[in-house]
């Protein structure tokens, strides 16, 4: 069974998006901020991809990602978003993002791209 760290500050989102990825199969963890986040990895914890928010309390997505690379290099990351720029969806790219995602996402579309994050296609 794949783990999915699931972050986003929004405890409805984290909940419905927690249970469309549970009833895939997938093992959630599921936290509210970057900081959290690192925790888990920093700890130990095996992780096979981590889906984030773009906007968090403590840090924005892409900081989260640069900061996850550190520890994970090749650890996907598909970003959700409510709202975003070009310049951002740009950045993140660069950045290594597998997927930006506007909110709010379709079960069917969550799951073919949690599953090409995870084949690595």
């Amino acid at each position: 069974m794949k783990t999915i760290l699931l972050v986003d500050d929004e405890i409805e989102c984290l909940r419905c998006l927690g249970e469309v990825l549970n009833r895939l199969e997938y093992k959630v963890i599921a936290k509210m901020d970057g900081q959290a986040a690192l925790s888990v990895v920093n700890d130990g914890i095996s992780v096979d991809l981590v889906i984030a928010d773009y906007l968090l309390p403590d840090m924005d997505g892409l900081e989260l990602l640069i900061a996850l690379k550190q520890l994970v290099p090749d650890i996907p990351l598909i970003m959700l978003t409510g709202n975003s720029t070009i310049e951002i969806y740009q950045k993140a790219l660069g950045l290594g993002v597998y997927e930006f995602v506007s909110k709010p996402v379709k079960a069917k579309e969550l799951d073919r791209i949690v599953k090409a994050a995870l084949d690595g296609n």
